[in-house]
């Protein structure tokens, strides 16, 4: 049984010289610290946390100025954290051309319809991130089908490094059975005719004339679009993010807001790198940056610079991460050949000599790898380079990692290396992986519990479209990633993976300490300690009693960031 703990004020120690800003009392405070102690109320003073105890102990902080909040027998825990979310893409999309939400070809076919008869002919017409498996036909459309639905328009149905295009898109573009293919990328065609197919991979740059969404929105517009996105954050408990792949522009953006007292959650930024070029120009490349923006831990609690991003394969939504063994042939993904084992964009021997110079300059580095080949090969590079420079106390990750095995836990392990997982993909799109992958192959989808026995993993969610929590792309709602984790249910009700189910603290954890530590910022955040930053958040159930299935549809009555009150529940 969980016990009450003291973790400052002893029953006899004279009150406090400064009395506390703020106290919540009465309470649950779960505080997720390593003991999992369970106590009664919190103190705050100067966005700190300076008590954790019984309310007796805690309300000898009071003062004639305290704020005093009666929990009332309320939940308290730590503020949330999502590992990978990409904000300014978001709200970009949604003031540029917000997308159309579709769960089937029938409803995507219609919309391709209904602006080929608004738009002049010749103009394009782009779905974006429409991802196969979550669509009710889970596959692509084909180039028949496009072209059906508009004869006159370049169509591009966008579904991140693949896509699908139609005969007028190849036509605009001087795409033809003699167009080579760009490096790390496919124009795929036909094994009889030599034709292009209209299937797309990691090629986009053979498209011409395709519009850029961001030349629509004004930097006004998406300051404005970033707050209210952050304000969404906040009502979902969410109180730190890492932006997983931020441009220079976007930093300077969180910084500025930061500096206004507009900024309603911590953010910490991963700066989004090419690792090509030969040693010399990747040398030049990472001493360009300004001091103030690298290398990983530049900043304060507000804004923060994480680590260098780079991609090295493409996604399991799309049929392009780089496994291990092919993927089977079939229409999801489109894939006629036999050997096909997805994409690789970087080089191994790029990639090391890429690391080598990030670690020498005390860069923390991650990639996007999606598949279990391009695992491999991160932690082959992770390995080698270790043995140049130490890595471990970097903390190197992983990003996304939906495919590991037992060896390469065990490398995790030995190097340090940690992962930020999502979640919200299982749930959304583990019934069409369960399809087409057999049971050997998804036993090592996702396999939280597993992960945890080498090594940490934190929850994100990669939310990359509309601002709806849960019917965006990809699900944001902490609480929905949190209840997949502990359930490992599916959107059809299917479970996968039973036996990787965490537990109540585990999932917990997936969205608080262990995101922290996966960014160097375990000493200030992530758990109800005293001296950490005053990140709390106030719950209508107990999350860690109630039943499993009600953990999905928790509200936050009040969210507090640095002791200061940023949501509250009407």
């Amino acid at each position: 049984m969980l016990t009450f703990l003291l973790l400052t004020l002893s029953p006899s120690a004279a009150p406090p010289m400064r009395p506390a800003d703020l106290i919540l009392h009465a309470g649950k405070v779960v505080t997720l610290d390593r003991k999992s102690s369970i106590a009664r109320a919190v103190a705050v003073r100067d966005g700190r946390i300076v008590a954790v105890g019984t309310d007796a102990a805690v309300l000898a902080w009071k003062g004639p100025k305290t704020a005093l909040f009666d929990l009332n027998g309320r939940m308290l825990m730590p503020g949330l954290y999502d590992s990978h979310v990409h904000p300014v893409g978001v709200v970009t999309t949604e003031l540029a051309a917000p997308p159309p939400l579709l769960k089937s070809l029938v409803e995507a076919n219609a919309f391709i319809r209904k602006r080929a008869a608004a738009l002049p002919h010749g103009d394009w017409i782009v779905l974006r991130f429409a991802f196969p498996t979550r669509l009710e036909e889970a596959r692509f459309p084909t180039r028949a089908e496009l072209d059906a639905a508009a004869p006159h328009h370049p169509v591009l149905f966008h579904a991140g490094p693949a896509g699908m295009v139609n005969s007028k898109a190849l036509e605009v573009s001087k795409i033809t059975k003699d167009t080579p293919s760009p490096k790390a990328g496919m124009i795929v065609k036909d094994p009889k005719t030599g034709e292009p197919t209209g299937m797309i991979r990691n090629a986009y740059s053979a498209l011409r004339g395709v519009p850029r969404e961001s030349d629509k929105v004004s930097p006004k517009d998406l300051r404005e679009g970033v707050l209210r996105l952050f304000r969404l954050y906040n009502e979902h408990g969410l109180t730190s993010i890492a932006d997983r792949a931020g441009s220079k522009s976007d930093l300077d953006l969180y910084r500025e807001l930061a500096r206004d007292g507009k900024l309603t959650l911590r953010v910490n930024v991963s700066r989004q790198m090419s690792a090509g070029g030969s040693r010399e120009e990747v040398i030049r490349r990472l001493d360009a940056v300004p001091k103030m923006d690298g290398p990983s831990g530049v900043g304060d609690d507000q804004v923060r610079v994480g680590p260098i991003k780079v991609f090295l394969d493409g996604g399991m939504l799309n049929g392009t991460a780089y496994m291990r063994q092919p993927w089977p042939p079939g229409p999801t993904y489109q894939i006629t050949e036999k050997d096909y084992r997805g994409l690789l964009f970087i080089e191994p021997a790029q990639l090391r000599l890429f690391v080598e110079e990030a670690t020498r300059r005390k860069w923390q580095m991650t990639a996007h790898t999606a598949g279990e080949g391009g695992m491999d090969v991160l932690l082959d590079a992770y390995e080698q380079v270790d043995r140049l420079v130490p890595v471990k106390a970097l903390r190197h990750c992983v990003t996304h990692a939906n495919f590991p095995s037992k060896h390469n836990l065990e490398r995790c392990r030995t190097l340090g290396v940690c992962a930020d997982v999502q979640p919200a993909w299982l749930y959304e799109d583990g019934p069409t992986l369960a399809r087409i992958l057999p049971e050997a192959r998804m036993r090592w989808f996702q396999p939280y519990r597993t992960w945890l026995d080498y090594t940490v993993i934190g929850g994100g969610s990669d939310h990359m479209l509309r601002y709806d929590p849960v019917e965006s792309t990809n699900p944001w709602d902490p609480w929905l990633g949190i209840w997949v984790a502990l359930s490992r249910k599916t959107k059809r009700g299917t479970v996968l993976g039973r036996d990787e189910a965490l537990s109540r603290d585990q999932a917990l954890r997936l969205y608080t300490i262990n995101n922290a530590y996966l960014h160097h910022e375990e000493k200030a955040k992530g758990t109800l300690e005293v001296g950490k930053l005053a990140d709390l958040i106030v719950l209508d159930r107990d999350v860690m009693t109630c039943p499993i299935d009600k953990v999905r549809g928790t509200r936050v009555l009040r969210t507090i960031v640095g002791g200061k009150l940023v949501f509250e529940r009407k």
